[in-house]
């Protein structure tokens, strides 16, 4: 009987060990991709990124609309949410009342800046932009962002906070790659009629998916038993599942129309996410291909191309 608890203790302290060393190993991973630090990686000046520089010396739309930004300088707008939760949003509004409106949300490790590129175009056209900060971006409070799937609602809490504003408000909502899966999780949920159209570039299909790709990629590890771990880790202390980060999923039960926009070149976001996306969209739906452009290079490989489609689909809706 002795013997046989032993053995029993023995085989139990040994799993738990292998567990201790597998959620471990997870948070690791959930550290090395989902981190405050690694959101932060890139210096707040965005134009201290090589590849940033690279694109204001040689590409003139994005100079303009980074020249743009920087002389506007837009304060923080800070809003505490339902939760008591800081968030932050870069506000541009028009020197005369407009009741146009665009969200405009950034991607993994960039900035509202980054957004400049699509803001001027709408701020042309008459909208007010408001662009925030992603969570555990920039200053945000939260230690580790959830690639949308908490983001969504901070979506929402900037779309009530426009309304507060302006009843009669018009949103459009836009997103690039990361901002592009939050705006699509947020066409998912119940939103007011405020909100017209959603603009996806370059986003992905599922968190799970796009994870087992990426790990592969930057890791050199093979997604078993890794991303299960990081998986485990993140339902276990950040208290969400990759499996449910499915931009995928919310756009099967959207009711907002979506423009999706994607390169046929993209190493980050594979191309086929977006076919799936635009498949399984239940809402009017219209997309755009850029051949050859590589992830959220689609805007600067084919400006004419990509601003005419957007203009298209803005006078559908």
């Amino acid at each position: 009987m002795k013997k046989g608890l032993k053995a029993a203790c023995i085989t139990a302290g040994a799993a738990a060990g292998l567990g201790s060393l597998y959620v471990g190993t997870g948070g690791l991973l959930c550290y090395g991709i989902l981190s405050k630090r690694i959101c932060n990686k890139h210096p707040e000046e965005l134009l201290h990124i090589p590849d940033n520089m690279k694109r204001y010396l040689k590409d003139e739309n994005f100079r303009t609309a980074d020249d743009w930004y920087n002389a506007i300088n837009p304060d923080d707008t800070v809003l505490i949410n339902e939760k008591g939760e800081k968030l932050l949003s870069k506000e541009i509004l028009q020197s005369a009342p407009s009741h146009k409106w665009l969200i405009a949300v950034h991607g993994y490790t960039s900035r509202p800046r980054a957004m400049a590129r699509q803001a001027i175009w709408f701020y042309k056209k008459g909208y007010n932009c408001l662009l925030p900060c992603q969570r555990a971006h920039r200053n945000q409070e939260e230690k580790f962002t959830s690639m949308g799937y908490y983001e969504r609602y901070d979506v929402i809490s900037w779309i009530n906070y426009i309304l507060s504003k302006d009843p009669e408000a018009e949103i459009m909502l836009l997103g690039i790659s990361m901002g592009s899966a939050t705006v699509m999780l947020t066409t998912g949920e119940k939103l007011p009629e405020n909100v017209k159209g959603c603009i996806a570039d370059c986003g992905y299909s599922d968190c799970y998916e796009l994870f087992r790709g990426s790990i592969k990629r930057e890791a050199g590890l093979p997604d078993f038993p890794f991303l299960g771990a990081a998986n485990t880790f993140s339902k276990l202390f950040l208290g969400w599942n990759f499996k449910d980060c499915s931009p995928i999923t919310a756009v099967e039960r959207s009711e907002t129309p979506t423009l999706f926009i994607h390169g046929t070149e993209d190493p980050v976001v594979p191309f086929w996410m977006m076919e799936a996306l635009f498949e399984k969209c239940s809402a009017k739906k219209e997309k755009l291909v850029i051949d050859g452009a590589g992830h959220d290079e689609a805007c600067e490989k084919a400006p004419e191309k990509y601003w005419e489609a957007v203009e298209s689909f803005i006078n559908s809706l």
